[in-house]
């Protein structure tokens, strides 16, 4: 099997993470409860008690800080200062609107973790009254300041503006380099064509890395050269078909080589909304064929069971399947959220994602890791110097990810790492040829 596409990503700090003798504790078993599968865990914090050993987000971030105070050793990118480099979040909304006071509580934990990867968080509130073009007006400005790594709108907009906006529209001003939550529809294009691109959107990413730990460990699936474990042989379905969830995944499996059932929605195999008899026929008759349940319906009008509140039942899986469900719902008494998939489900699953500490904090961390991407961005000729002063150190890294993976000889691997590293440091080459680059070279350059 041949390096395939000049599109091809290789590198990644999912080749370091996959190394670590503790990323064995991401895929743990319960502590109590009556489930016997293993969970799969985005964070080994819950709820402040420490329930799990150590999840995806306790082994990137630190790692992220680990490397950024490594520039000062590097000569071309010792002038880069993590510190002085913004994760910017806007929220808009008046203080005592309860959606805005849940995303103040979201936006405070990504603005924590920021920090723990040495950059710098950074909070702009507004009004409900704000109008477009006053955001407009801010939004330029903050895509020509170098200082801000990435930029992201927290949505749904509160009071009056949630009503009014077109966030589509604002959304679709972002500079691309800085659309660190992938929601520019440029961004969102380019993801279902598999085309260069700045980012992918942060929680279809991470529900695919939590996946590839499983698959990784559990399946024994290769790691490809970008560091996804292939989910080729896998038939996997998405349940949901949102524009910044559902959507995006499966054209990312698609890109991994996996086989697609989906994405379904709350219509899917109906007529008409109150065809429920027919659309669970269908539903079930996917979700018993699904190694894999990528899960993102969240709430939803059009139940296909009228005697549960979640989506998927005991019954509708495969045994040994693995679910990761990102969807997270909560009762009208507010209490405890739920996902899409029913507790007792879990145990005919191989594996299973949480609703708390599961998905959420892995879409932080990857939105965190792509606001240090966005760091490098901003500094491109540098990275590019990095890479062009420790071309040897790069190219032998490229050969050995692409000689594990493909089917080629070392003589062949060894040539295609040589393009590689030469559209790395290419000056016309799409930056984020040079920031994998980067990310893949520096656990050789920090031994």
């Amino acid at each position: 099997m041949a390096y395939r596409e000049y599109n091809d990503r290789i590198g990644g700090i999912n080749h370091w993470l996959f190394a670590q003798e503790e990323f064995k504790h991401i895929i743990s078993r319960p502590f109590r409860g009556e489930e016997y599968s293993s969970v799969i865990n985005g964070s080994g914090v819950v709820k402040g008690e420490q329930k799990y050993p150590k999840g995806y987000q306790e082994m990137i971030i630190p790692e992220l800080k680990r490397r950024a105070d490594f520039f000062s050793e590097i000569p071309a990118l010792k002038e880069i200062k993590p510190a002085e480099h913004k994760v910017l979040t806007v929220l808009v909304g008046d203080k005592d609107d309860p959606k805005v006071a849940a995303s103040r509580s979201y936006v405070g934990m990504k603005s924590a973790t920021t920090k723990l990867s040495g950059l710098s968080s950074m909070l702009e509130e507004f009004p409900s009254t704000i109008t477009s073009a006053e955001l407009y007006k801010k939004l330029d400005q903050w895509n020509n300041d170098s200082s801000i790594s990435i930029l992201m709108f927290q949505l749904p907009f509160g009071g009056k503006a949630g009503e009014i906006i077109n966030t589509t529209t604002l959304c679709n001003r972002i500079n691309i380099a800085k659309d660190g939550d992938g929601l520019n529809q440029v961004t969102l294009g380019l993801m279902s064509l598999g085309a260069e691109r700045y980012y992918d959107c942060c929680t279809p990413s991470g529900m695919v890395d939590l996946s590839s730990v499983y698959l990784y460990r559990e399946k024994g699936a290769k790691l490809r050269p970008d560091g996804i474990a292939g989910f080729a042989g896998f038939e996997v379905l998405v349940s949901g078909r949102s524009a910044i969830v559902g959507e995006p995944l499966f054209n990312l499996l698609k890109r991994f080589d996996a086989t697609t059932l989906g994405p379904l929605h709350t219509r899917t195999g109906s007529g008409g909304k109150t065809d429920r008899e027919t659309r669970l026929r269908v539903y079930t008759e996917l979700s018993k064929r699904a190694d894999i349940i990528f899960s993102c319906m969240g709430f939803h009008p059009y139940k296909i069971h009228t005697d549960t509140e979640y989506f998927f039942t005991s019954d509708m899986l495969k045994e040994g399947c693995l679910i990761i469900d990102a969807s997270t719902s909560f009762r009208k008494d507010g209490r405890k959220p739920y996902g899409d998939v029913e507790p007792a489900a879990r145990s005919k699953a191989a594996a299973y994602t949480l609703e708390t500490g599961g998905v959420g904090p892995a879409t932080v961390t990857k939105l965190v890791h792509q606001g240090w991407r966005g760091m490098l961005y901003q500094n491109i000729e540098a990275v590019r110097k990095a890479v062009e002063d420790n071309k040897s150190v790069v190219k032998s890294t490229f050969s050995k990810l692409l000689a594990s993976y493909a089917d080629s000889g070392e003589a062949e691997a060894e040539g295609n790492a040589e393009k590689l590293c030469n559209r790395a440091i290419h000056p016309d080459s799409h930056p984020v040829h040079a920031v994998d680059a980067l990310e893949a070279v520096l656990p050789e350059l920090m031994k």
